[in-house]
């Protein structure tokens, strides 16, 4: 199949790692699941397939440059149309994932994916954030969390951290601004004891080695939580806007 093809090139000339044809034509699948969705249901603004392999499935799969995933637990916090969590889960099989999101519609039609692509390893969630985060089965219990959702850094820390375990790792997927996240997320990072590990910045392209071509720049943060989740937070959402830390 051409897409499998496509999808393969792509994803390889990103640096990300290599998957065996099962896996390629799941990703296809749930591309096409996307897009057809999309058409009652805004999902995405993303659906000529070759940019929807570089924007969704090279950057969602990234990470498994600097993490190997091969088992244990990870949340994706605002999942939104089911990234990065569920490129993440079709390629990790081994590891157990939990997708949470605000939306009903969203949670439903990923729960007719995951379904249709046959995954046993994806448990879906209709949350806020912020009251999953003080629920005690969820709190301080995940290996990894990862986040693509549209929100300064100091603001996803309080979303997202409390779900982390103590030694536990917290991806941000974030854009060329990172580094000045990074720097106005100080309290925050100290509050709920973590720090930047380090980070990796990368272009995102159809063919990187292409000078002609339009180009992305990304960068995933590893943060890691060395203790349990403070008291008191998350807070309500209302108390995160106003009052950011």
């Amino acid at each position: 199949m051409e897409e499998i093809r496509v999808l393969k090139k792509i994803l390889e000339s990103n640096g990300i790692p290599s998957f065996d044809e099962d896996i390629l034509s799941k990703l296809v699948k749930f591309y096409h699941l996307v897009v057809e969705k999309n058409k009652v249901m805004n999902l995405t603004a993303i659906t000529e397939f070759e940019d929807f392999a570089v924007k969704h499935y090279a950057d969602s799969l990234s990470v498994l440059k600097i993490l190997k995933l091969s088992s244990g637990s990870l949340v994706d916090v605002g999942t939104g149309a089911g990234f990065p969590g569920i490129p993440l889960a079709i390629c990790c099989p081994g590891v157990s994932f939990t997708l949470l999101d605000s939306l009903r519609k969203r949670v439903d039609f990923l729960s007719e994916a995951v379904a249709e692509l046959g995954l046993t390893n994806v448990t879906l969630m209709h949350t806020r954030a912020e009251d999953a985060g003080n629920d005690i089965k969820l709190r301080d219990s995940f290996d990894v969390a990862v986040s693509r959702a549209v929100a300064g850094l100091s603001t996803l820390v309080e979303y997202v951290l409390p779900f982390v375990k103590p030694s536990g790792t917290f991806v941000a997927y974030k854009g060329p601004s990172a580094a000045s996240e990074i720097a106005t997320s100080t309290n925050a990072l100290k509050l709920f004891s973590a720090r930047v590990d380090h980070f990796h910045s990368f272009e995102l392209s159809p063919d990187p080695t292409d000078e002609a071509l339009e180009k992305s720049v990304r960068t995933l943060l590893f943060i890691t939580k060395d203790k349990p989740t403070p008291k008191g937070y998350p807070r309500s959402a209302a108390k995160i806007s106003k009052n950011p830390l």
